[in-house]
């Protein structure tokens, strides 16, 4: 798909000097300080849940204009080995949403990751992406089921690959059709370990 300055989904190179970062500064979380974050998932060494969702043709139809036809986030609870300065390790929540889209031919999902804090509002997470690479906000809802929400901070960098540079992704931005996403939680076998994402 060509990309151009109407398309959701545009090259990081043709942007960067156009986007500010939306992320706040993410850092370690102190226990008792998770907020809403616990409500995800515990403060527990090796804690994750998995969330997605596959857009069948009869969605896709109804929204035309949806360039995400498949998602999946991920939240994991890590605590590293202890140093200096943390002396019992430092506690974080983890990230990554795992997406495909409408004209990427690729044999992966496009993904993007980084650290997740609670949000001012105590009601929702905020997640983003090191470097500025956007982020989203991630709210419960009913039955099990978050929505995540491109549209609150308007931007999500992607990659085919952890180790590809920034000029090898795309732009994932809120448009008509791309703003939230209902995910219905996914079964453990299904949401891989922390170390193996």
């Amino acid at each position: 798909m060509a990309a151009s300055l109407r398309s959701p989904v545009l090259p990081l190179v043709a942007l960067s000097a156009l986007l500010v970062c939306a992320q706040a500064r993410t850092q370690a979380i102190e226990p008792g300080k998770e907020g809403e974050l616990a409500n995800f998932i515990p403060p527990e060494a090796g804690a994750r849940a998995c969330f997605g969702r596959i857009y069948d043709e009869a969605h896709l139809k109804a929204h035309p204009k949806q360039q995400v036809t498949e998602m999946q986030f991920r939240i994991a609870y890590y605590i590293h080995e202890p140093d200096a300065f943390y002396p019992k390790g430092q506690r974080n929540y983890y990230f990554e949403v795992l997406a495909r889209l409408r004209g990427h031919k690729q044999a992966k999902p496009l993904s993007a990751m980084g650290e997740c804090s609670p949000s001012d509002d105590g009601k929702s997470i905020f997640c983003g992406v090191d470097c500025d690479g956007g982020g989203v906000m991630v709210k419960r809802s009913v039955g099990g089921k978050i929505v995540v929400d491109l549209e609150a901070l308007g931007r999500l960098r992607m990659t085919s690959d952890c180790g590809e540079d920034e000029e090898g992704g795309v732009e994932l931005l809120s448009g008509a059709d791309d703003k939230r996403f209902l995910l219905s939680k996914q079964a453990s076998s299904e949401c891989p370990a922390y170390d193996n994402w």
